[in-house]
């Protein structure tokens, strides 16, 4: 069954492929799960990309944790070719994105997002 969420205003329907049989799965500890971008596969076709954070693994599939415009978590498993890590310079400019331009200089202040160490 597809999994429907909304974001930036736009619904989606993903595909939510089956892992099989986990396994063994390895949990990345709380506060140091990477953050990634994910390609999900949509219903009907095409592919949409995801600001995610990575929570678990097992040797073929990594299961991610986005949040939809609501802040409501959702989760899929994905292969693990469909996941890749991202820099703190992108996360930090999606992050950008994603906050209300009238709250941004309260984290940003004058600091462009995205030059950060690597």
């Amino acid at each position: 069954m597809p999994l429907a969420f909304t974001l930036n205003s736009v619904t989606y329907g993903c595909l939510t492929p089956d892992p099989g049989e986990p396994g063994t799965t390895h949990t990345w500890e709380y506060g140091k799960q990477p953050k990634v971008v994910a390609t999900l596969a949509l219903v009907g076709g095409g592919t949409l990309d995801v600001y995610a954070r990575a929570e678990r693994w097992t040797q073929s599939h990594i299961l991610v944790r986005w949040e939809d415009d609501d802040y409501r978590p959702r989760h899929a498993w994905l292969p693990s070719d469909s996941v890749r890590r991202v820099t703190a310079s992108e996360w930090d400019i999606w992050e950008y994105h994603r906050c209300p331009a009238n709250l941004r200089h309260v984290r940003w202040g004058d600091r462009l997002p995205g030059f950060l160490p690597a």
